[in-house]
């Protein structure tokens, strides 16, 4: 902005170069005649120089204040990107504990699950151990049943033969009058 081909600012010397050798100081080509009562005397230059510095120090003053105003929202804008990283990295972390967590309890009720079915297949065994115990219990049982019903068969028949040979024999007889 306001660059020349003088460069920046330094239009303003060429200007009252040209105006000294015009005549705008009163020393240069046509001094203070009449043909050179339109143009602009040394005053007004000087005016219209210091409405120029004016102007160009408020184009300044307005472009630093836009230059700053922009970097104040880019600080804004990256403060927001910061919190909003940091933010989506908080979410991120919470979606992971609690994916943990839910791995955490799945895994925990696996085994609970592993747990009661291994219990079920205990409590299966031992009701078979028992039944199995019961069973034998009673095969013993009806095993040493036969075995007291053979005795007794066995001696009734003993116990007949030998009265079948003996002959009559009474128990208690009375003894003989005369003996």
């Amino acid at each position: 902005m306001g660059e020349t081909t003088f460069g920046e600012g330094s239009w303003i010397f060429g200007l009252i170069v040209l105006l000294g050798l015009f005549g705008g100081f009163g020393g240069g080509f046509g001094g203070n005649n009449a043909a050179m009562a339109g143009f602009a005397t040394t005053a007004e230059v000087q005016n219209s120089i210091n409405s120029a510095f004016a102007q160009q120090n408020a184009q300044n003053i307005l472009l630093s204040s836009a230059n700053n105003n922009y970097e104040t929202a880019r600080l804004i804008s990256d403060q927001n990107m910061a919190m909003m990283n940091q933010s989506n990295s908080n979410l991120i972390n919470a979606i992971q504990g609690y994916n943990s967590l839910g791995a955490t309890v799945q895994n925990g009720f696996s085994s609970v699950n592993q747990s009661i079915a291994n219990l079920g297949y205990k409590m299966d065994e031992c009701c078979c151990s028992i039944k199995t115990m019961l069973l034998e219990n009673r095969l013993q049982d009806t095993q040493l049943a036969l075995q007291d019903a053979q005795n007794k068969a066995v001696n009734a028949e003993q116990s007949a033969y030998l009265l079948n040979v003996m002959g009559k024999w009474v128990a208690n007889a009375p003894a003989a009058a005369g003996a």
